[in-house]
């Protein structure tokens, strides 16, 4: 197992303001390198169309829970193993989607970051960008805004079998 570290009063200070940025929508970077050079990407605000794109490809991620709680360490490392072999490139077309955002994301450039990033990105990073996104994306806020905006109608709609 991992050592736990412990953190410097200014490495815990850098992380939480970290952490302020993402929570306040500022945007975090993921850095990858590209012939050598390093490439830094900035994620800011997320906007609903980002959020629908990653929430489809969220349900496509195959994960079964099951053979990750049993009680024989073959079969959780093969669902480990076989995770990774089902979902790796998804997630990164997700890290794809998040950078390119609205404006640049059509199925060329998703197609060639996807790869870029597939080939950069290591578990420990992708673990630290899915935590990000889901900071960011808020969906709390959005179920709120959602049961709100339902809440509106005066009349509910009489069921077609109560009619007839």
């Amino acid at each position: 197992m991992e050592e736990e570290r412990i953190l410097s009063e200014e490495e815990k200070l850098i992380a939480e303001e970290k952490e302020l940025k993402v929570l306040n929508s500022v945007g975090f970077t993921v850095k990858t390198k590209f012939w050598g050079k390093e490439l830094i990407w900035k994620v800011n605000k997320i906007p609903l169309k980002v959020m629908f794109a990653q929430s489809y490809r969220f349900f496509k991620l195959k994960i079964s829970q099951e053979k990750q709680e049993s009680d024989d360490f073959q079969e959780i490392l093969n669902s480990q193993f076989n995770s990774v072999a089902d979902n790796a490139k998804l997630c990164a077309e997700i890290i794809a989607i998040t950078i390119l955002g609205t404006k640049w994301n059509n199925w060329i450039f998703r197609k060639l970051l996807t790869e870029h990033i597939f080939s950069n990105i290591n578990s420990r990073e992708l673990l630290e960008f899915t935590q990000n996104v889901l900071a960011m994306n808020d969906y709390q806020c959005f179920t709120i805004s959602t049961t709100l905006l339902s809440a509106v109608r005066v009349t509910n709609p009489m069921k077609v079998e109560k009619t007839a």
